[in-house]
């Protein structure tokens, strides 16, 4: 167990790890006096990040250079920081700007999401979907696109799935009047409804959809396929930012790090925390399946009290935590507001029709 730390020695701590963060240059005490701590003397400095060297938090690469933090100092920094900082004007304007672009598709929502995370913080983003299966359909429409096939829209309370033609095994001539009652009989059974109980329906439903159960089934089958492709799915964006940084310039080290962002497994289990807090920091090889001198911070969002996934960050382990966190949780509300919105639209337009 490590010894608690004085008021000095953490002010001393976080003016390495902060100025680390901004050059990724060994810190020396003269700059720690100059651009952060005038009224403590270089000699106390110097002793005391002799001290912190000893407690393990920090390294010195060489015996004239200044100091490097280690995993440990930047667990301990998170810990003050984790309420991250106020974004910049402009980066509230880019946030903005870019989810009140037209995202009526789920997957439109999931890609905008981590590559906004990853165009601000200039980090790896990830984002994997949670609990498909919760996901309540609103809506679904059918529209006749030939003399046998039609468009299968699904609305649901966090958007448009994925468009879907079927095949309409229909011999009257009157196609438009048959997808119209098939889409009055689906809306029926199923508005309202999530994709959890859809997928199970009972013995009345089954026989209620006698002369439909082409239609049913095609729904049915487009539900389940999407169910086994989102549920789990991760979404990456920002790759290559990583390779920029000094800290993964060593081949081995790109390995390491391409080799678990391309296991969407691995992903998985770096990003979701197995605990119920908002926030997850991983520093360190240890932490981070073997990545060197990286950190990953991810965050568990929630959309109406159901969790919907989780989204975070892969960066070098001095990676601007207060940034990356503020970016997330601006993220997670701006989400929020997103199903809000679309769920208010939909009410309005039931209350109208």
């Amino acid at each position: 167990m490590k010894k608690e730390l004085s008021e000095r020695k953490q002010k001393i701590l976080q003016a390495v790890v902060d100025e680390y963060i901004t050059t990724a240059e060994p810190v020396s005490s003269g700059e720690i006096k100059e651009k952060y701590l005038a009224d403590i003397s270089s000699a106390t400095i110097r002793n005391e990040l002799a001290s912190l060297e000893e407690m393990g938090y920090l390294v010195q690469p060489h015996v004239s250079a200044g100091r490097v933090p280690l995993p440990q100092a930047y667990k301990l920094y998170v810990d003050k920081v984790m309420s991250g900082k106020s974004l910049s004007k402009n980066e509230i304007s880019f946030i903005k700007d870019k989810f009140s672009e037209r995202m009526d598709r789920v997957e439109d929502i999931i890609e905008k999401t981590a590559k906004v995370i990853s165009d601000v913080t200039n980090y790896t983003s990830v984002v994997v979907v949670k609990n498909f299966k919760d996901v309540k359909v609103s809506e679904i429409k059918l529209v006749p696109i030939g003399d046998e096939t039609a468009l299968v829209i699904i609305i649901t309370d966090r958007g448009v799935l994925r468009d879907k033609t079927i095949e309409i095994d229909k011999a009257d001539d009157d196609i438009g009047a048959y997808v119209q009652s098939a889409t009055m009989l689906l809306n029926r059974m199923f508005a309202g409804k999530t994709v959890k109980e859809i997928l199970k329906p009972d013995k009345i439903i089954k026989e209620e959809i006698e002369g439909f159960r082409t239609i049913f089934e095609e729904v049915i089958d487009v539900l389940t396929k999407y169910d086994k492709e989102e549920s789990g799915k991760v979404y990456t964006e920002g790759t290559l930012k990583m390779l920029d940084y000094p800290e993964i310039g060593d081949t081995s080290d790109a390995k390491k790090f391409l080799s678990v962002v391309g296991s969407p497994e691995r992903l998985i289990n770096l990003i979701e925390s197995g605990d119920d807090m908002e926030f997850s920091v991983r520093i360190g090889k240890d932490e981070a399946d073997g990545m060197e001198k990286c950190a990953v911070v991810s965050a568990k969002y929630k959309i109406n009290g159901q969790e919907v996934g989780h989204a975070g960050v892969i960066g070098p382990d001095r990676m601007d935590y207060k940034k990356v966190i503020s970016v997330l949780k601006y993220v997670g509300h701006a989400l929020s507001e997103i199903m809000e919105n679309k769920k208010e639209q939909k009410d309005l337009k039931d209350k109208n029709e």
